[in-house]
C-alpha cells in the first residue's frame, strides 16, 4: 500500500499537470484562432469560438483584439457578434488605437454607428495624440466624419504636433471636407506647434480647391511658420503655379524673407520653377 501511494500520487499529480497545460494550450490556440478568424471574415468560425469559450478580448502581440481586427476590415456581423458578448470596446493597442480608429481609417460607416452606441469613446487619442476623427479626415470619409461629430468628437482635438483633423483634410485635398470642419467650428487659422496652417497644408501640396475654400472661410494668407515661412513660399517651393497665384490675388506678400533670408522667388528659382517665376516677377517680386 506504501508502494502504492509513493508511486500514485505523483503520477496523479503529472496527470493533472498534463491536463492542466493541454487546457492551457489549447485555449490559447483558440484564442488566437479567433484573432485569425475576426481578422480574415469568417464569421461561423467566430460563432463557434465564442461558443466554445474563446476570449473575446483576447490580443494580439501589439494588443489588437479580435473587435479591431472586424471593425477595420468591415466584416459587420463579426463586430455585432464581439460587441454582443461583452468585447470592449475601448481596448488599446500597443500605439494607442481603438477599435473605433480602425473602423474610422477604414471607411466602415455602419460599424462606426454600432461602436458609438456600444459606448466608445469618440475622442480617444492613441500614442500620437490621433484621434477617430483625424483618421476619417485624413482618408476622407465625410458620413463618417458626420457620425463622429454628431456623436460629440471634437474638432479642435490636437495630436502630439498640435495639427488638426482639418490640417489633415486640408494636406490630402478634400474640399468639402475642410468646409464641413469649418462650418462646426474648426478654427481655419489654428496653428501647430511649428506655427504651421491649414492653409500651408493646402498650398504645398498644390490643392487649389482646398485652397480657395480656405481663404473664403477667413484663413490669413500672411502667416508665418517657426522659420518665417509663408503659404506663398510653401507653393512657390513645390512649383504650384495657381495656388501661388491664387494666394498672391488674395493678398499674399510676395516679399517676406524667411529667418535665413529665403523669398518666394528664391524659392521657385531654386527649384527650377519658370512659371511661378514669372507670376511672381509679374506681382512686384524684388529677389
Amino acid at each position: 500500500m506504501k508502494f502504492l501511494k509513493k508511486n500514485v500520487v505523483p503520477a496523479c499529480i503529472a496527470f493533472i499537470l498534463s491536463i492542466t497545460f493541454f487546457t492551457s494550450s489549447s485555449y490559447a490556440d483558440m484564442n488566437r484562432e479567433l484573432l485569425d478568424a475576426s481578422m480574415n471574415g469568417h464569421t461561423d468560425l467566430v460563432t463557434s469560438l465564442l461558443v466554445k469559450g474563446a476570449d473575446f478580448n483576447t490580443k494580439d502581440d501589439v494588443r489588437r483584439t479580435p473587435l479591431m481586427h472586424a471593425s477595420f476590415r468591415g466584416y459587420t456581423e463579426i463586430v455585432r457578434l464581439l460587441l454582443s458578448k461583452g468585447a470592449d470596446v475601448n481596448s488599446k493597442t500597443i500605439k494607442g488605437q481603438t477599435a473605433l480608429m480602425a473602423a474610422s481609417f477604414g471607411g466602415h460607416a455602419g460599424i462606426v454607428k454600432m461602436l458609438l452606441a456600444g459606448g466608445a469613446d469618440v475622442n480617444a487619442q492613441d500614442a500620437l495624440g490621433g484621434t477617430a476623427l483625424m483618421d476619417a479626415a485624413y482618408v476622407g470619409y465625410e458620413e463618417i466624419l458626420k457620425l463622429l461629430m454628431d456623436s460629440g468628437a471634437d474638432v479642435e482635438a490636437r495630436d502630439a504636433l498640435g495639427s488638426t483633423a482639418l490640417m489633415d483634410a486640408a494636406y490630402e485635398g478634400h474640399a468639402d471636407i475642410v468646409e464641413l470642419f469649418i462650418d462646426n467650428g474648426a478654427d481655419v487659422n489654428a496653428l501647430t506647434s511649428k506655427k504651421q496652417t491649414a492653409l500651408m497644408d493646402a498650398a504645398i501640396q498644390g490643392h487649389v480647391d482646398v485652397v480657395k475654400t480656405l481663404l473664403k472661410k477667413g484663413a490669413k494668407v500672411n502667416v508665418r511658420d517657426e522659420n518665417g515661412g509663408t503659404a506663398l513660399m510653401d507653393a512657390a517651393m513645390k512649383g504650384h503655379t495657381d495656388v501661388a497665384k491664387l494666394l498672391i490675388e488674395n493678398g499674399a506678400d510676395i516679399n517676406i524673407k524667411t529667418l535665413d533670408n529665403k523669398t518666394a522667388l528664391s524659392y521657385a528659382k531654386e527649384g527650377g520653377y519658370p512659371e511661378v517665376v514669372y507670376a511672381l516677377k509679374k506681382a512686384g517680386a524684388k529677389k
